[in-house]
């Protein structure tokens, strides 16, 4: 908990034991941020590494952990928030698109709006589902088709992959259309859809 970044402004990260409200007033002290929390994981922090670590990817190794526990570090501007993750309101969380997930660390916990065009959104929030971690969700809007995903920012990146592969088909040969039935009946048009298949 003495550790301060050195001249190059890297640091060893060595936790044996250390009680979370300790570990997280030692970071708001080498982040330089000011520092709220309504709640901590109960337990200790055993974290040793054996290269140097930038502040930033220090506390991107932390969040790993506090996300294990369903807890994250949120950052706005000068303040760091930690949250726990089942009674976080989603307006805290912040949002980030597509693209800039590559710019954004690993754990870091973000929202995003992925747009569909050759696939169905509840369809595709099911087949995505095991993709999340225990702490995220996936949100279908019908309307506009489009997933609201929450997530640690490494398990996001994968279901932008993933969506990007599956829309990226030449033509229309791999688009999937949806068709509101407005003046018949769903029974009524099965028969004749499943002979013309």
């Amino acid at each position: 908990l003495k550790v301060t970044p050195n001249e190059a402004e890297m640091l060893k990260l060595n936790f044996q034991g250390q009680p979370w409200p300790d570990v997280i007033r030692w970071l708001k002290k080498v982040s330089g941020k000011s520092l709220d929390w309504q709640e901590l994981p109960g337990g200790f922090l055993n974290l040793s590494t054996h290269r140097e670590y930038s502040v930033d990817e220090a506390r991107n190794i932390i969040n790993r952990h506090l996300l294990a526990r369903g807890y994250t570090i949120l950052i706005r501007e000068e303040l760091m928030t930690v949250e726990k993750i089942d009674k976080l309101n989603p307006a805290m969380v912040p949002r980030v698109t597509a693209e800039a997930l590559d710019q954004r660390d690993d754990y870091e916990f973000v929202k995003v709006s992925f747009t569909l065009t050759a696939l169905v959104a509840a369809q595709a929030a099911e087949e995505l589902k095991p993709m999340l971690s225990p702490n995220g969700k996936l949100l279908p809007l019908a309307k506009t088709n489009r997933l609201e995903a929450i997530d640690s920012v490494i398990n996001l990146r994968e279901i932008r992959d993933i969506l990007t592969e599956e829309q990226s088909g030449d033509g229309n040969e791999r688009r999937v259309w949806q068709f509101e039935l407005e003046h018949v009946r769903a029974e009524d048009v099965v028969e004749p859809l499943y002979s013309l298949l």
